[in-house]
């Protein structure tokens, strides 16, 4: 039967099933219009970025009349306890990152049959789970999907230049620090704040789809955990 998984738990687990396959809608890319006096029609800026999406799971279950109470707050306390990562029974390559949760009222339509809808509001992109391995420089330069945001960790001692398509960063690398391109924070392991420690632009460091050029100065090594993301 059709299941899906959050936060690292399927439905099945809390004894909720799912009526049909939610259906899935298409981003909508984001623009910004401008109106020109005298000129037919607007112009369209391409601001490169999606809108969120809302996937909407119906769920129903079965319960001992008394548990029936006990298995609704249960499932609102799954769903709506944290934010992560919705991955669809028929699609388990892939996850959706999670925003925002909404609940419907549970429908009680016997004494031991319950009803209630959830609207999962997360990013337009689907991201590979593949993509949040860590990987060699020399197995992530080519991108077959959309423009992704990675995480470089980079290890060794001293000032460094991390460069991807001929664009760089400079980072004092102390023995560790992470740059991660989405939050556009850098850290070290133990999460102390690093943003001080580099210099350059996160948004150049983005995987763009084809090939990329990546490299880092001598002496130290990075590893790349680059996100790979689709539509």
């Amino acid at each position: 039967m059709y299941d899906i998984m959050y936060l690292d738990q399927t439905a099945r687990e809390h004894g909720l099933y799912i009526k049909k396959r939610p259906d899935i809608p298409v981003p909508e890319r984001e623009y910004s219009e401008y109106q020109i006096p005298g000129r037919d029609g607007k112009l369209y800026e391409d601001l490169k970025t999606v809108g969120d999406i809302e996937i909407n799971i119906d769920f129903n279950f079965m319960s001992a009349e008394k548990d029936w109470a006990s298995v609704f707050r249960a499932a609102k306390q799954w769903l709506l306890g944290a934010k992560g990562k919705l991955i669809l029974g028929d699609d388990q390559d892939f996850f959706y990152r999670v925003k925002k949760v909404s609940f419907s009222d549970g429908e009680r339509t016997s004494l031991r049959i319950g009803n209630f809808a959830v609207a999962f509001i997360c990013e337009g992109y689907a991201y590979l789970l593949d993509g949040t391995r860590e990987y060699e420089i020399g197995n992530v330069q080519y991108n077959p999907y959309e423009t992704c945001k990675p995480i470089y960790l980079i290890t060794g001692e001293g000032v460094c230049t991390l460069t991807v398509n001929r664009k760089a960063m400079t980072a004092n690398v102390g023995q560790n620090l992470t740059i991660n391109t989405d939050l556009m924070l850098a850290y070290r392991e133990d999460g102390t704040l690093m943003n001080t420690a580099v210099s350059g632009d996160y948004e150049d460091l983005y995987l763009q789809p084809g090939e990329n050029a990546i490299s880092v100065s001598e002496g130290f090594e990075v590893r790349i955990i680059p996100n790979w993301r689709c539509l």
